[in-house]
């Protein structure tokens, strides 16, 4: 069954899924990160957004919210008590790199992080590593 990327469906089985991938559970190990993830103009004429919560390698919670776009996800302010960083970024660029199109690297040249840059920087390859779990997954756009 194909997850619809940015929606509350894949959300849920990343969550549900991080329990059954052990190799997962070791890539992560030790990231702890709370991250915003915003996609705009994904189909639909919406944009979403993950708050993801990550607690040393695990997911604690990855709350979604889709708005007609363009939206108030595009702003770049948010909660730097709660969040350490919002990266925002249209939705066919996000799922591109999650599905190997492009690479890390040439996504940070398309996309806008807002906070804490140099820990999110210095945790790259944890990212690294979720990206490419998110890419086990069956998505479409």
């Amino acid at each position: 069954m194909a997850f619809k990327y940015g929606s509350r469906e894949f959300a849920d089985e990343i969550l549900r899924k991080q329990y059954e991938d052990t190799e997962l559970q070791a890539k992560l190990k030790g990231l702890t990160f709370n991250l915003i993830l915003v996609g705009t103009d994904a189909p639909g004429n919406v944009d979403w957004e993950y708050k993801i919560i990550l607690e040393k390698g695990r997911f604690v919670s990855c709350d979604v919210d889709i708005q007609p776009a363009p939206s108030k996800l595009r702003d770049e302010s948010f909660d730097k008590k709660r969040f350490d960083a919002k990266v925002i970024s249209d939705h066919h660029t996000l799922y591109s790199l999650v599905t190997g199109k492009i690479d890390a690297i040439e996504v940070l040249q398309k996309v806008k992080v807002v906070g804490d840059f140099g820990k999110f920087i210095s945790q790259l390859k944890g990212f690294t590593n979720f990206i490419q779990f998110l890419g086990t997954f069956d998505i479409e756009p």
